[in-house]
Formats: structure tokens, sequence, C-alpha cells
């Protein structure tokens, strides 16, 4: 995570916020590997934003899955 997201403090919390999102919709997920990458607009999201993108991301993945 760089500093466009904030301080350390920041980033932490974000950084927190995110393994939650994830901890929490992890059975909704597809078998794969992850790298995400925390926008500006991160910090000024909550764990409730996060797991619904999350959501829309697993979504998106399962749809390219169906088109191989």
């Amino acid at each position: 995570m760089s500093a466009k997201v904030g301080g350390a403090v920041v980033r932490n919390r974000v950084k927190r916020l995110l393994r939650e999102a994830l901890r929490q919709e992890l059975a909704g997920l597809p078998a794969v590997d992850l790298v995400i990458v925390a926008r500006g607009s991160a910090p000024r999201a909550t764990l409730d934003d996060m797991r619904t993108w999350i959501r829309r991301a697993s979504r998106r993945m399962a749809g390219k899955g169906q088109r191989l």
C-alpha cells in the first residue's frame, strides 16, 4: 500500500478493514489468488463498503470463469 492512501496509521487501518472484509466474504470467493490495490478513497470506506466491493469483484470473477 502506498503513501497515496495516507500515513502509516491510516494504511494500517485500511489493511485491517480489508482483512476483516475478506474474512467475512471468504466463503463466496472463488479459489484464486487476489491482489488488492487500495485507492485514495479507501480511508473513507467502511467495512460494509469494502464487503460490497469484494462481493462485486467476486461476481465479476465468477462471470469470467463461465465464459471460458
